[in-house]
């Protein structure tokens, strides 16, 4: 049986974006995943709202996503894949963060998945370096926001040269999903179906 680990943020948790409530397991992308793929995978959620690539949380290690990662690991290694989809918030809590400076973190964190295999003498995991999903322009407001629009819309070829720097592999969310017109951010019930049915037809193809 192959384990998938899904680290991100509150997309990955499956916030909607109408209460900010957690979608059903029928619903979040990452159990649409394992429904997909079927007995011989079991999928690990590790979403939290608010969680950043970057340690730009003083009050909430577990918001740190490279900080936290080395703590969680060590809870479900082995691994046999691991899904990294993280980025939406640093463009949007710290405006100044670079894209390179929020590459540099996903690499950290590929980097202590990695470790904590080879240091236990285990396989190194796949790695999926996963984009957010594109920012819904349609909520009221979003010309506030252009900068950080922008830069997300720039971050998944920022995350896709990471990904061939490190032999990882690139999914791009904003192929198939986008944000709620609620928030701009968060997604809407379909598009989470969509979205684990879509990375689950990809892991089947590609791993």
């Amino acid at each position: 049986m192959k384990k998938i680990l899904c680290y991100g943020d509150s997309n990955t948790w499956g916030c909607s974006p109408r209460d900010s409530s957690r979608y059903d397991e029928n619903t979040r992308w990452p159990m649409v995943m394992q429904s997909k793929l079927g007995s011989n995978y079991t999928v690990i959620e590790e979403g939290l709202n608010g969680r950043t690539v970057l340690n730009l949380s003083p009050v909430n290690s577990e918001a740190n996503g490279i900080e936290w990662i080395s703590v969680l690991i060590n809870n479900y290694i082995p691994v046999d894949i691991a899904i990294i989809s993280l980025g939406l918030n640093d463009v949007f809590i710290a405006e100044d963060t670079s894209l390179q400076e929020i590459s540099d973190g996903v690499e950290q964190i590929i980097d202590a998945i990695r470790y904590s295999h080879a240091s236990a003498g285990l396989l190194i995991p796949q790695i999926i370096i996963m984009a957010p999903p594109e920012y819904n322009t349609e909520v009221e407001g979003s010309v506030f926001y252009e900068l950080q629009i922008n830069k997300l819309k720039a971050l998944p070829e920022t995350l896709k040269s990471l990904s061939v720097k490190q032999n990882t592999i690139f999914f791009n969310s904003s192929d198939y999903v986008k944000g709620s017109s609620i928030d701009g951010s968060h997604l809407e019930a379909g598009s989470h179906i969509l979205l684990g049915t879509k990375i689950a037809e990809f892991i089947s193809d590609r791993i």
